[in-house]
């Protein structure tokens, strides 16, 4: 919101008052920053806050669809899947009845979770790294009860798909995800150079920090998401630091 002092700034210099016209036409650009883009600002706000609830909206429900679909896929809903999505997905207290009221009422069917993916991935077109974790969290859930069901595995890829990350490979053990390996963790090989693994850090640190993420609007429910993965991010780092004798 700075082009009325920039512009008030060159004319006055242009008109031949030197710096003295610069100075008065900051004055004059800033009143008309100040009138101007405030009321646009004013304008502006309730058609943005309208757009960051619809996408707090669609993101909520369509993680409870998604992972209510996901544990009935395969025949079953189980103790230990609907764990899995409250410990993957922290759902405040306000919130639990009418998020287990939703849940309840997707886990009847399996079908049509398509639409619900598709509705995450149009709202959230390129931002892969929360489409991402929300696939990483759905893949647990799967996993809670034992190993991954073809149905569910089914699931996952044709998720997958419509979030745009095509083949992606999905570990059918518990045991075969990584997060026991911090290299797994921060996407690097166990040979590469310590200024390659602080380059890593850092960057999933900057993409995964909650200011960043709640400035883009994006959900509490990933907000708390994208804490545990910080958390996760940064023990990595701290034990590779520690394995190499970088502490």
């Amino acid at each position: 919101m700075y082009w009325g002092k920039v512009i008030g700034a060159m004319l006055g210099f242009v008109l031949g008052h030197g710096l003295f016209g610069m100075v008065i036409g900051l004055v004059v650009g800033h009143w008309v920053d100040t009138r101007f883009f405030a009321k646009q600002r004013r304008r502006e706000a309730p058609a943005l806050g309208s757009r960051l609830a619809e996408r707090q909206r669609i993101f909520s429900t369509s993680v409870v669809n998604l992972a209510a679909k996901l544990a009935k896929v395969d025949g079953v809903v189980t103790r230990e899947e609907v764990d899995a999505f409250k410990q993957q997905f922290s759902i405040p207290a306000s919130q639990m009845a009418a998020i287990g009221a939703l849940y309840d009422e997707a886990k009847r069917d399996a079908s049509g979770y398509e639409i619900h993916a598709q509705r995450l991935a149009e709202a959230f077109a390129g931002e892969t790294i929360l489409l991402a974790e929300v696939l990483d969290a759905l893949h647990r859930i799967a996993l809670a009860d034992g190993r991954l069901q073809p149905a569910e595995l089914h699931f996952l890829r044709t998720v997958a798909g419509i979030f745009g990350f095509g083949e992606r490979p999905f570990a059918e053990q518990s045991s075969g995800l990584r997060d026991d390996d911090p290299y797994s963790v921060l996407g690097v090989a166990r040979a590469a150079p310590m200024d390659e693994i602080k380059a890593a850090w850092r960057r999933l640190t900057r993409e995964h920090h909650p200011d960043t993420l709640m400035a883009k609007g994006l959900p509490q429910e990933y907000i708390e998401l994208a804490t545990k993965k910080m958390a996760a991010i940064n023990d990595a780092y701290d034990r590779i630091r520690a394995q190499r004798g970088e502490a």
